[in-house]
């Protein structure tokens, strides 16, 4: 669980005399926000910063997506506003990189995606978790193996070499995946963990590339591909979603609605910010829930000086209400946040976790 200590001087004053001042008072912006960091968060990002700029004429947003590692280490050292991972960080490693704040934004879920041939795609292919580890791997190595056509009965499974695509960079998508393969498949936990660079087996017919458009344009272009994206980037892709089998034993589908199934175990109630710092692998025990699901993240350095602060403040608050609408979530393959507090607690909460440095050297002359 995140940690996150107020600037206690700072809370009070806002508290005692600026409560209204993030409603009421006409924005004033100073620069361009910068956002980025994961792909997997791009799809939604990018129809934020769209809307936002829409309703705050003004607001100028850039959204890059160099994935989650380059977003953490931006954010640390000061090259960027806003960080964007799928990756959740204890409070010992976001101590590490200057107590870093963590917002939680959306909830996102995992796919793995392949290109088999059109006779092969009648019907999601079903995988569980030791299936999935061993064809990335190389540990199967053609389509037609007896462990897969076992678990699809009927499937026409072609006798073609198995191609995995992986990601290169330090990614949130890889932590997600590694995280449901450490969970469900022991040789997995013992070998490779969770990682957002795992260590790879040697596999002659395996390719690594970095970013999740990168990964699409892979598997897109070479039969017998297998490769992970975010749900977010699975409708352009044109690519098949294999079901995956989650801890109730039910081989699901990705969709908004299982990713939000995957959460029901939370709770209503959920306490925001620190609530949601976790990985939801598995699923639990509901039955439609999609097992390979995450918390999406905006990072936020403390150290911010107070306008870029208060443009983040502003963003943000927009992000957890009007952001949070179909609109910008499910209709592009992410799930809203459940449980959120309502406006006046949010602006509340957002003013004590990002209170903004009112400190300004000044120089001679």
């Amino acid at each position: 669980m995140v940690l996150l200590r107020p600037r206690c001087l700072w809370t009070l004053l806002s508290l005692l005399g600026g409560m209204g001042a993030l409603l009421c008072a006409p924005p004033a912006f100073s620069e361009d926000l910068i956002l980025s960091g994961s792909s997997m968060l791009y799809p939604v990002n990018q129809a934020w910063a769209t809307g936002y700029e829409r309703e705050h004429p003004g607001a100028r947003l850039r959204v890059h997506s160099p994935g989650s590692g380059a977003g953490i280490t931006g954010t640390f050292e000061g090259n960027v506003s806003i960080g964007a991972s799928d990756i959740f960080l204890t409070s010992r490693e976001l101590a590490k990189k200057g107590d870093i704040v963590l917002l939680p934004v959306a909830l996102e879920g995992v796919v793995p995606v392949v290109n088999l041939p059109a006779k092969a795609r009648r019907s999601p292919l079903r995988l569980d978790g030791p299936l999935l580890a061993r064809l990335l791997t190389g540990r199967i190595a053609f389509w037609d193996d007896p462990r897969i056509v076992l678990e699809n009965p009927g499937f026409s499974l072609p006798h073609l070499p198995v191609r995995p695509v992986v990601r290169a960079d330090a990614s949130g998508t890889s932590f997600l995946l590694t995280d449901y393969l450490a969970h469900s498949c022991r040789w997995w936990r013992d070998n490779v963990g969770r990682e957002p660079i795992p260590e790879w087996p040697r596999n002659t017919n395996a390719q690594a590339v970095p970013g999740s458009r990168a990964i699409v344009a892979a598997v897109r272009a070479q039969e017998g591909a297998i490769g992970y994206v975010g749900l977010g980037w699975l409708k352009r892709s044109g690519l098949m979603a294999v079901a995956l089998k989650n801890d109730a034993g039910r081989y699901v589908v990705a969709s908004p609605r299982s990713i939000e199934s995957a959460v029901a175990g939370m709770g209503s109630r959920i306490p925001f910010p620190e609530g949601y710092n976790r990985s939801l692998v598995g699923g639990g025990s509901h039955p439609g829930a999609w097992p390979v699901t995450g918390v999406e993240f905006w990072m936020v350095s403390p150290d911010l000086p107070e306008p870029t602060m208060a443009e983040v403040r502003r963003l943000v608050l927009w992000v957890l209400t009007e952001g949070q609408a179909p609109g910008y979530t499910t209709s592009r393959g992410f799930g809203p946040l459940s449980g959120l507090p309502g406006r006046p607690l949010l602006i509340r909460k957002l003013r004590e976790v990002l209170p903004g440095n009112s400190f300004r050297p000044t120089t001679g002359g």
